[in-house]
């Protein structure tokens, strides 16, 4: 018997296209382009580099919040129409079908990444913009893993989409904290200040480093090299297998 995971992941992805998956990633696009040409026009001095740096962010932030929405509310729509039961109705394992899931949205995730590179080539350099779309894939990768985890969990598009923000917030902010807390203004040496000390390096070690990914002075400064998206890659191995361990051993315990 072939592998359903192919199936799964190329439903997953006609799916997504049927609700136009596509026509909101151009629609934020054109947006962005007029936004920024518009930005540019109001710059005295530094013309490119403004244009670059707040497009790779709106970009970035963008394509975050498409693939989690489009990651929470289709698996949602498949548990809340039965079609999950009618899936695991039949010979199929449910790492089988959160593989598939898994394999669906990255290609989905690859999809936004090329259409928000495509309209930065106008504005960056080649190279730069390579490393910058690769890392930008990873991070949406690690988004990806993080909302199937969040929706196993909780089973309800707010909950869990507040959960990934939630998340993902912290995993970008917690290293510049950590850093905060290690130089503050006035000293403290209260227990409390000790406690949220070792509480921000705990997350520092639990959390991936999402702000060493996708980094718009790499665009603005033409500073990107290959070498950087090394440690990147390894963390979102790491992190991958973990956030799928997570998911699985919770969609293992839940009866449908």
């Amino acid at each position: 018997m072939p592998s359903p995971i192919p199936a799964i992941a190329r439903y997953t992805v006609m799916e997504s296209m049927r609700n136009r998956l596509l026509l909101l990633c151009l629609l934020l696009a054109g947006t962005a382009f007029v936004l920024i040409e518009f930005i540019g026009e109001l710059t005295i001095t530094e013309h490119r580099l403004t244009q670059v740096a707040l497009l790779a962010a709106f970009l970035r932030i963008s394509a975050v919040l498409v693939v989690a929405l489009f990651v929470v509310s289709g698996t949602v729509r498949e548990l809340h129409d039965k079609t999950l039961e009618m899936i695991l109705a039949m010979p199929v394992h449910r790492a089988s079908y959160y593989l598939g899931k898994l394999a669906g949205y990255s290609v989905i995730a690859l999809l936004v990444c090329l259409i928000f590179a495509g309209l930065l080539l106008f504005y960056a350099d080649t190279q730069a913009l390579l490393v910058w779309a690769a890392s930008l894939f990873l991070e949406l990768l690690l988004v990806v893993a993080l909302a199937l985890v969040m929706l196993f969990s909780f089973s309800q598009v707010p909950a869990a989409l507040a959960a990934v923000f939630v998340f993902y917030g912290a995993a970008r902010i917690v290293g510049t904290i950590f850093l905060i807390s290690q130089s503050p203004i006035i000293a403290h040496d209260s227990a409390a200040q000790k406690f949220m000390d070792g509480f921000i390096e705990l997350l520092t070690w639990l959390l991936p480093d999402l702000h060493r990914f996708t980094r718009s002075e790499w665009l603005a400064y033409n500073t990107a090299d290959w070498s950087a998206l090394l440690p990147l890659l390894g963390q979102t191995l790491v992190y991958l297998c973990l956030l799928a361990f997570i998911a699985l051993f919770d969609f293992y315990r839940k009866n449908f």
